[in-house]
Formats: C-alpha cells, sequence, structure tokens
C-alpha cells in the first residue's frame, strides 16, 4: 500500500492541487482570503509527502544489499520509483504554491 498510494496517489494530488485552487481563486479575490489558497497547497502537499516518505522508507528497508530474492528485487524498485514519483508531485505542488506568495488572487 505505501508503494502504490506514492506512485498513483501523489500525481492524482498535484492535478488535484492545481484544479482546486484554480477553482477557489474566484471565491478567493472576492472575500479577499489569500490564506485560503495557501491552506489548499498545505492540504495536497502534506498528503503527498506524507505518501512519499512511506515509500521512501519501504525503498531504504529494502536496500539492493538485501535483494537477492527477485520479489525483493521487484519491491525495491517499485519503492524507487513511487519515491520519486511522489516527489516529483510534491515539487509540482510547491512550483504551483510559489506564485500564492507572490501574486494576488485578483491579479488576473
Amino acid at each position: 500500500m505505501r508503494i502504490w498510494f506514492a506512485l498513483l496517489v501523489a500525481p492524482i494530488l498535484a492535478l488535484t492541487d492545481q484544479s482546486v485552487a484554480y477553482a477557489m481563486t474566484g471565491w478567493a479575490c472576492a472575500h479577499q482570503q489569500a490564506f485560503a489558497m495557501h491552506g489548499i497547497h498545505v492540504i495536497f502537499l502534506a498528503a503527498t509527502l506524507a505518501g512519499t516518505i512511506a515509500a521512501g522508507g519501504l525503498w531504504r528497508t529494502t536496500s539492493a544489499s538485501k535483494t537477492r530474492n527477485e520479489t525483493l528485487a521487484r519491491r525495491h524498485f517499485l519503492a524507487g520509483l513511487a519515491t520519486a514519483s511522489g516527489t516529483l508531485s510534491a515539487l509540482v505542488i510547491a512550483a504551483m504554491w510559489i506564485p500564492n506568495w507572490l501574486l494576488s488572487p485578483c491579479f488576473a
């Protein structure tokens, strides 16, 4: 489960973060609530990082020195791939969060 969350759900969380943040822009501008936009990114980033840290822990426990078994070697590979996917998704969420620090929601 730790592998699949970071491998499949983390990229979906990044896309959902983009959609929800875009949908909230009109409301944030109308109500002058820029902190609501930050809250959205915090929630999605925390969920993505939690899954990535769990996959990274599994990747470390199934290190290459212990992978004499083919099943463990596959698990190690998938855990590394999930860690990379989760890390990339977390970086994407962080990159989408940067404009919220620099620009007002009413900029457009």
